[in-house]
């Protein structure tokens, strides 16, 4: 209840927390579109975890996105730059996301120098 709330009223750690539960079903009947738009809007506006999400989602190609490593790599060094700047971790982000996100920017930053 909490999350929806919160979704309506634009806060941004509601939109995510709801788009989370729309996206995996939990709670509510899932719905993968509409929760990827919750968390596009919450990443549009510097939310770390559902940066992070984006950048997941970009990097393997699912949830409806293409695989896109350059925007993959734009969302995930966002999310790793939020968290780095407040030096906390987002209320969804875990340690273990943050190194998900760390591990895939070093292969993308990898990548793309060997592209130059």
């Amino acid at each position: 209840v909490w999350c929806s709330k919160a979704a309506d009223s634009y806060c941004f750690d509601g939109m995510a927390g709801k788009g989370m539960m729309l996206y995996h079903g939990q709670g509510v009947d899932q719905d993968e579109v509409a929760g990827t738009a919750l968390l596009v809007m919450a990443a549009c506006n510097d939310h770390p975890f559902a940066c992070y999400f984006l950048g997941h989602e970009y990097y393997y190609g699912i949830s409806g996105l293409p695989q896109d490593h350059k925007l993959a790599k734009y969302w995930l060094r966002k999310a790793h730059d939020l968290v780095q700047d407040d030096g906390i971790r987002s209320t969804c982000m875990t340690d273990d996301d943050f190194e998900d996100c760390e591990t895939m920017l070093k292969e993308l930053e990898g990548a793309s120098q060997l592209e130059s």
